[in-house]
């Protein structure tokens, strides 16, 4: 499998306009440039979107798409929709990458067949202090998805031209789990390639309602999407939320 150049960036944004600067120059120094980084508008009120707009004659691949506001999966389906790479990537408005990331995954990918695959990724707070390293499973079938989601979408790639447009359950919360589980549900597996090369801005989301509002996607999904009984469906909800509830970075004091 070669990808090279054949990599579409899929980043949704909204009120972006602090950081989407930040994340566009972090593809732009891609030692892999991509053949495309596809913007979604999420209905914007700030300046994001003038601001991709000011960068395009720098970064001649972007590419910028507007919609009214609807949330995450609404924008990462529309950016899956319009991509055309072979290989399509995530990565957030207020996250960004190491320069040889998509070098490194482009690369294990194409040498070891695989065709879903994701990373170890820094925690980094408000003030760009790095707080610790997520350090992802070593692969991930269906069976284990359904327990959780151990991965971040900001790590994510997958090679749709074998696996087909596939598009996120379009709830606000828990899209990208949802997601994974139907990249896996025929048998793909995922695996984790080498290094650290992302780094993910933790946002304060303390939010009572928030959380609620989380498991009841997740629920949903369960039952919606995979088509899980009730009794099914709680008895995997459980140590999905406590897992997410009690997730950490591992710091140099855990090594």
């Amino acid at each position: 499998m070669s990808c090279e150049s054949e990599v579409s960036v899929i980043t949704a944004a909204y009120n972006s306009a602090s950081v989407i600067e930040r994340n566009i120059r972090s593809v732009g120094a891609q030692s892999l440039q991509p053949k495309e980084h596809i913007i979604i508008d999420d209905g914007s009120v700030d300046d994001t979107v003038a601001i991709v707009e000011g960068l395009r004659r720098e970064f001649p691949y972007l590419r910028i798409i507007g919609q009214a506001n609807g949330g995450a999966a609404k924008a990462r389906n529309a950016g899956i929709a319009a991509a055309t790479g072979r290989i399509v990537a995530f990565l957030d408005s207020d996250d960004v990458w190491s320069e040889h990331k998509l070098e490194t995954q482009i690369g294990f990918m194409a040498a070891n067949d695989v065709l879903f695959s994701y990373g170890d990724y820094h925690v980094v707070d408000a003030t760009g202090t790095v707080l610790g390293r997520h350090e992802a499973p070593q692969q991930l079938t269906y069976s284990n998805l359904l327990r959780g989601c151990p991965i971040g979408c900001l790590t994510v790639a997958f090679d749709q031209l074998a696996l087909g447009k596939r598009f996120m359950p379009e709830v606000r919360r828990g899209q990208d789990w949802g997601f994974w589980l139907a990249l896996t549900r025929d048998g793909t597996v995922g695996h984790r390639y080498p290094g650290c090369h992302a780094y993910y801005h933790r946002a304060d989301d303390s939010l009572s309602s928030a959380k609620f509002s989380k498991v009841a996607d997740i629920y949903r999904i369960y039952r919606e999407q995979e088509r899980l009984g009730p009794v099914r469906a709680l008895y995997y909800l459980f140590p999905h939320v406590f897992g997410a509830l009690t997730k950490r970075p591992t710091t140099d004091n855990d090594q």
